[in-house]
Formats: C-alpha cells, sequence, structure tokens
C-alpha cells in the first residue's frame, strides 16, 4: 500500500510538471492612435497597463497583430515610421504584418523593420525571388522552459480588396491557412506550443481554430469590432481586441505539455482609460516630441460642429462635399476610408485629419449610365446611354480595375487624378464655418 501511496504520489508530481502558466498579452489595429482620444487609449497609456500585467505573470508574451500604422497625422505626414519607434519601448515579442503596413508601399515596410527593434512576422509574403519578405515567417519564445512558437500572417487577397497593385508591388502572398499548415509542420518537435498571430478576415481566424489543430491559440487583428468571448474549438482559442489601443488582451492559460493542450483558459479585457493608467514617461516623451513636429499643420481652428458626428452620418457629409466640390450627379465614399467620428465643438483640422488620415484622391469622370454601378446610383433610375458625371476616390478606382472585378469597365472610365480628399473637407469647413 505504502509504495502505491508514494507511487501516486510521484505521478501526481510529474503531471503537475507538464502543467505550466502562460500568459499572453496583445493588442492589435494600434492605427498610430499616438494621443488618447476622449479618455481611451494613447500608446503611453497603454504601455503603464502592459508594465502592470507584466508585473502579475511568471511567463508574459506580448503579441501585436497588425495594423500599427495610419490614423493620425503625424503617421501619414511621416509615412508611419515613427509609430514603430513609439511602440519599440513595449517590448513586444512579435508583430505580424496588417494591411495597412502597405500604406505606403512595400518598401517602407523595410523601414518599419529597422525601426521595430524585434520580429515582424509575414510568413505568406515573399520576394519577387522567392524569399522572406520580412525575413521571419515565425519565432521562438522561451519562456522558463516552455518553447511558444508564434507564426505570423496576414489575408492572401490584400490585393484588390485591400490595397492597389502598385503598393504591394512585384512581391507575392501565399494562401495563409495553407502557409499556417505548412509551418506548424516545420516547427514539429521545437516547441510546446503554437499560436498563429495573425491578420486576417474573421471567418479565416474562426476557421484555424476549427481546422488547424497544431495552434493553440489564435491571437488575430483586422476586425475592428473585437469580440466579448474567446472562440473556442475543443480548447483551443481564438482572440482579438477592438482597435484604436482602447483595450488590452490578457488571456491567462494552463497548458499541459504532454498533451499540448490548454487544460483551462480566462481572457480578460482591459480597457485602457488615462484615469486607471497614467502616461508611461518614456513613451510620453517619444510621442510629445512627434507630435511637435504636425502640431502647426494640424492642431488649428477651422470651424466649428454643432453636434456629435458618427461614422455613418460624415460618410453621407462626405459625398455632399464630392458632389458640391465637383458638381457630380453621383459621389461615392467608401466606409471603411473614414477612420474616426466628430465631436461637437471646435474643429481642428486635426479632427479632418483623423477622419481621413490615407492621402487619397478625390476624383471625378463622365461615365455611361449603363457603366455606373448599382453602389453609387443608389435607387436612381439611369438612362444606359446618358454621360454622368461620377465622383469617388483613386483607391476605390483602382481597386476595382482588378481583371477579375465586374466594376473593371467603369473603373477604366474613370481618371485616377484628382485633389487631396482631405484638403477638399477641410477648405469647406474653413467656408462654411459651421457643419450643420
Amino acid at each position: 500500500m505504502g509504495k502505491l501511496i508514494l507511487f501516486g504520489a510521484i505521478l501526481a508530481r510529474l503531471l503537475a510538471a507538464q502543467t505550466v502558466d502562460l500568459t499572453i498579452l496583445h493588442f492589435n489595429d494600434f492605427h498610430a492612435k499616438l494621443k488618447p482620444t476622449q479618455g481611451r487609449g494613447g500608446a503611453a497609456h497603454l504601455a503603464t497597463a502592459i508594465a502592470r500585467e507584466r508585473e502579475n505573470c511568471a511567463r508574459c508574451l506580448l503579441l501585436n497583430a497588425g495594423d500599427n500604422v495610419q490614423g493620425s497625422p503625424v503617421s501619414t505626414i511621416y509615412r508611419g515610421l515613427p509609430v514603430f519607434e513609439v511602440l519599440r519601448p513595449l517590448r513586444a515579442d512579435a508583430f505580424v504584418l496588417g494591411n495597412h503596413e502597405f500604406d505606403y508601399g512595400a518598401d517602407r515596410i523595410n523601414d518599419f523593420l529597422a525601426a521595430a527593434g524585434l520580429p515582424i512576422l509575414a510568413a505568406n509574403l515573399l520576394t519577387p525571388e522567392g524569399a522572406l519578405f520580412t525575413g521571419a515567417a515565425s519565432v521562438i519564445v522561451e519562456r522558463e522552459g516552455l518553447r511558444i512558437g508564434v507564426v505570423g500572417v496576414l489575408m492572401d487577397d490584400l490585393v484588390p480588396k485591400l490595397t492597389t497593385p502598385a503598393r504591394l508591388g512585384a512581391n507575392k502572398l501565399l494562401p495563409a491557412l495553407d502557409t499556417l499548415r505548412l509551418e506548424a509542420a516545420k516547427l514539429k518537435g521545437q516547441t510546446d506550443v503554437l499560436v498563429a498571430l495573425v491578420h486576417l478576415w474573421k471567418e479565416q481566424c474562426d476557421q484555424i481554430v476549427a481546422e488547424i489543430p497544431e495552434y493553440s491559440v489564435v491571437v488575430s487583428g483586422h476586425d475592428h469590432g473585437g469580440m466579448t468571448k474567446p472562440f473556442v474549438v475543443d480548447s483551443r482559442y481564438g482572440v482579438r481586441l477592438r482597435a484604436n489601443a482602447s483595450e488590452l488582451g490578457r488571456l491567462d492559460l494552463k497548458y499541459d505539455k504532454s498533451a499540448r493542450k490548454i487544460m483551462s483558459a480566462t481572457w480578460r479585457i482591459i480597457p485602457i482609460t488615462t484615469a486607471e493608467y497614467p502616461a508611461d514617461a518614456e513613451v510620453a516623451a517619444i510621442v510629445d516630441r512627434w507630435e511637435k513636429k504636425v502640431d502647426a499643420v494640424v492642431d488649428v481652428p477651422i470651424g466649428t460642429n454643432s453636434a456629435d458626428r458618427n461614422r455613418d452620418w460624415l460618410r453621407t457629409w462626405i459625398e455632399r462635399v464630392m458632389r458640391e466640390r465637383t458638381g457630380s450627379d453621383f459621389a461615392h465614399m467608401n466606409a471603411g476610408g473614414i477612420r474616426d467620428v466628430l465631436p461637437a465643438g471646435t474643429v481642428l483640422a486635426r479632427n479632418i485629419w483623423n477622419i481621413a488620415p490615407f492621402d487619397n484622391l478625390l476624383v471625378t469622370g463622365k461615365i455611361k449610365g449603363s457603366l455606373i454601378p448599382d453602389f453609387i446610383r443608389g435607387n436612381s433610375v439611369l438612362d444606359p446611354d446618358k454621360i454622368y458625371s461620377v465622383s469617388t476616390l483613386d483607391f476605390v478606382v483602382e481597386t476595382m480595375r482588378s481583371p477579375t472585378s465586374k466594376f473593371r469597365d467603369f473603373a477604366l472610365a474613370m481618371p485616377l487624378d484628382g485633389p487631396l480628399l482631405r484638403d477638399v473637407l477641410i477648405d469647406w469647413v474653413k467656408q462654411k464655418t459651421t457643419i450643420e
């Protein structure tokens, strides 16, 4: 009996030794929100939250799920680079490329790699010669004897849905999920746990959790709406947060190394508020240095706004401004091009920069009625042979010039030159003085 008790005690200790704690801190879609907005977010406040959470976990990993640039004047004017300088002190263990990292052209990503000071993963992005574009498909991080493999991929339908062929260049994107499977096979025997760090459509993120069992955790970005609870299949977890540094995620795991299985998990969404998390001094100094470079351009009053405006209202307003500026019969503003709301009160040029951070051009063409897409004409009945004036963005036109687009003929009939939409909006507010 004594030997059985001793054997049971030894077995219990061995099993316990195979079960370890792991904490994954994560955020996604930072979008250059260096400063807080209405008491939420801001890089320096996010840094403080991360530091606090690190104090309370033995094995901590910090992952960034992409789309760090584009969304504020600093990023637009300096083509994204300051964002990586600001984020560097947060000491993430890995980034994954997002679609907006291509907004300044693929070559600019090389500068991001140098500034980040850590691996930026993109297992399915290859150079024309077939090499890994970022030089890293995965990273293995060891925390107190636990080998954590992190593999990064982004959406393979980047063109034409999310960027233009010119911005991707001659580089090639491989199928994201197939690449994850291949990378898992390559890392077999080298890790104790695998994490997919991805910037993908929501459906693909769920598909990884459900169909690729090699990955115990999927940390994702791209869908700005986030999640209220993890997506779980057979003890595998998928997590994602809302955008703009408004939240930090903490996933606490009890992980069985021998079974390669999560035994239990708790996911917490931590709101980043300026009241709860004072600014980290180091990060705040970097933010202030960059913001001072643009203050004179963007922190200038240009008018007033009579009420709080959400993005749907702003879309209608922008299309009205387009028609007034160009005299067009129809105007189309893509919803994804509107990146912020507009609070009531004084309107600064910064507000318009935040709403329209992309360097999109307002383009206007003379188009036969038969070529105008339904989503532009709305309920209007058009003469198919009559010529109408249509205004939209050069980005919208370029994405529809894809050989597979059913709107290709319309797009080829549209020009690609015109004024910056952002300048048109700022001029309109200056002239009207009040947005009503």
